[in-house]
């Protein structure tokens, strides 16, 4: 019987083993995970992401979010809108551009926020332990720093959040 696959696709690695499929199943992975730990807040990694680049950053405004977060306009709204109905968040007209309207965390959200981290870090300490201590951590960590840079650009805003990972050629 002949085989299904087209012309040069044909790979002694199946799918399962690859690189590409490794990343994503500990994306999701690592993601489920951190969403459950979160839910005891009523906030999601999206939302701790952006309260914590509230707090990195100071007031923003949500296309500045967006571009940073690296994710969609849409999700922001839809992010701020649970963040602001929790309390996490307030908003306040620009004092210079009377149409951008900046976003801030509250007490609220700044307290709710030291509990994700602390949250977060139970997770991180679990996975530290699974790939073999805390330098083999930094070591991928590292290693996803250079894929995102190299994926989205060196000039993208994601890659203009981190400074340049050090040179450990």
């Amino acid at each position: 019987m002949p085989s299904r696959r087209p012309e040069g696709a044909a790979s002694d690695t199946s799918w399962n083993q690859t690189f590409s499929h490794s990343m994503w199943r500990a994306n999701n992975s690592v993601h489920r995970a951190l969403n459950e730990r979160l839910r005891s807040l009523d906030v999601t990694m999206t939302q701790l992401g952006i309260m914590m680049t509230l707090d990195q950053y100071g007031p923003l405004s949500g296309a500045d979010l967006a571009r940073g977060q690296n994710i969609t306009p849409q999700s922001v709204t839809t992010a701020l809108a649970h963040l602001e109905r929790i309390g996490w968040i307030e908003r306040h007209p620009h004092p210079v551009h009377g149409r951008v309207v900046l976003i801030e965390p509250t007490e609220a959200g700044l307290r709710g926020m030291a509990e994700g981290r602390r949250l977060v870090e139970a997770v991180v300490q679990r996975l530290s332990e699974v790939v073999g201590g805390p330098e083999e951590l930094n070591r991928l960590t590292l290693g996803m720093r250079r894929i995102a840079v190299a994926l989205d650009g060196p000039d993208s805003p994601v890659a203009r959040m981190w400074p340049d990972p050090p040179d450990t050629a």
